[in-house]
């Protein structure tokens, strides 16, 4: 098939040329630096209000994680799997199937999140109370995520725009406009937490306000820069066909998110029956975590997009020797975090907490050790999901899903009363070996099939 010229203009940021490790890590490196960069959004947050207001106020905002990631996960999964068609229709150089599927994704996101911003408003106090949130930080957490939920379009069309460009195999654009949001976040952090009496509120303010600030960056550089998305010409109408194509591939990624959400929630009502110190305990273990396991998930949605653009070029060798390449660099990023993990736990629990009680930084160590030993059974389900979602298959990631959910229900209702804190510790990489059973086989017969076509 002929290049189109917007397919000559992004020769070098495409994924189907050159050496396939070589892109894999070029392209991971401004994603991962970018997902670290958001991560500071929660982490300042965190850092300040714990340092700031204290533990009940960190617990507070840290008790809302799981209500979050069901709702803004949800929009996230959404806005990643719409990117797919965009991936592989880059990748097969049809710049008018990428802006006709632009054009839908973009009204797609728009009237889901007006609906998610009335549901999670509406829902927010039933889930808190559901959850059995402590009394003495439930003030905290209303205060915190009203604000949040409030502010959900700023989340979206970020994780939209984002997602977008990197589907047309930009990862630094975002990157760089979240260096600027970071930053402003911490300032009104500062600003809001320390000088004026909005107390939590004003931790989720300038999340919020940070957030907006890169949705709309984003926006301006499409609007004047990225030409394969410029609408200026187009005179198709919206398809329901296309709507819906798109959403096969949205929605089941959304879906998986919030069923993984659903386990979370399970696992902090499980947490808040143990109390305040043991919420800030498992919070902040999720919290670094979250940050050390950045690099094998931002290689995961790497292959999301090397597999969609290699899969609509129609290079299926390629995409196998990508995925082969980069589980040996996933074995290597497994083995030097879960270490950093299994010896520093204690300590970055002291850095992240400035608290000396020794019950809080002992069970937060706990939790960094069990989650380090197994980051290589996360790594390959990160790597397999993702590659299989880029090829546009939605079925068996989507039951992975319900498998993570399953083992952090037992986990939360049989392990957790038994065990205590080391059942909930042990209660995320019990799931991640849930989900890698599926994911796995549905990497298995995907391979086949791609052999098949070589």
């Amino acid at each position: 098939m002929n290049e189109t010229r917007a397919a000559r203009e992004n020769r070098q940021q495409l994924l189907t040329e050159g050496k396939p490790y070589k892109k894999i890590i070029g392209f991971t490196i401004p994603t991962l630096i970018g997902s670290l960069f958001q991560q500071l959004y929660n982490m300042a947050d965190s850092l300040i209000v714990s340092r700031a207001l204290g533990v009940q106020a960190f617990a507070g905002v840290s008790s809302t994680g799981s209500i979050t990631f069901l709702i803004l996960g949800f929009a996230q999964g959404l806005t990643a799997g719409l990117a797919v068609q965009i991936s592989q229709s880059i990748g097969s150089g049809d710049a008018q199937a990428v802006k006709r599927h632009y054009i839908h994704n973009l009204v797609i996101s728009t009237v889901v999140t007006a609906l998610l911003t009335i549901f999670s408003l509406l829902g927010t106090d039933w889930l808190l109370a559901v959850m059995r949130t402590p009394a003495d930080v439930l003030d905290y957490a209303q205060s915190y995520i009203r604000i949040i939920f409030g502010g959900m379009a700023a989340s979206m069309f970020y994780n939209f725009f984002s997602n977008t460009l990197r589907a047309l195999g930009d990862s630094k654009s975002p990157l760089y406009f979240l260096f600027a949001a970071s930053g402003l976040n911490v300032v009104l952090d500062i600003g809001f937490i320390l000088f004026t009496p909005l107390g939590v509120a004003g931790a989720a303010w300038a999340t919020v306000v940070s957030q907006g600030v890169s949705a709309a960056l984003c926006l301006i550089l499409i609007l004047k820069k990225v030409e394969v998305l410029s609408l200026k010409g187009y005179r198709e109408s919206l398809q329901l066909s296309v709507l819906l194509q798109n959403l096969r591939l949205g929605l089941p990624m959304a879906f998986q998110s919030s069923i993984i959400a659903l386990g979370t929630i399970f696992m902090t009502y499980a947490t808040n029956r143990m109390g305040s110190m043991a919420v800030a305990a498992y919070a902040a273990g999720n919290k670094i975590d979250g940050i050390a396991v950045e690099p094998l998930r931002s290689l995961g949605m790497t292959m999301l997009t090397y597999a969609g653009q290699n899969y609509g070029a129609k290079k299926y060798s390629r995409i196998l020797q990508g995925v082969r390449q980069s589980i040996l660099i996933a074995a290597i990023l497994s083995l030097a975090l879960g270490l950093t993990m299994v010896l520093g736990g204690r300590s970055l629990a002291y850095i992240f907490l400035g608290t000396n009680d020794t019950e809080v930084l002992g069970q937060t160590a706990l939790m960094l050790l069990v989650h380090g030993v197994c980051y290589m059974i996360l790594a390959l389900l990160f790597l397999f999901r993702f590659t299989v979602q880029g090829l546009g298959q939605t079925l068996l990631p989507t039951l992975a899903g319900v498998m993570e959910l399953v083992m952090r229900t037992i986990a939360a209702f049989l392990l957790v009363p038994k065990l205590e804190f080391l059942g909930a510790a042990v209660a995320t990489p019990l799931s991640w070996l849930g989900a890698l059973i599926p994911v796995a086989a549905a990497y298995f017969f995907a391979a086949r099939k791609l052999h098949r076509e070589t």
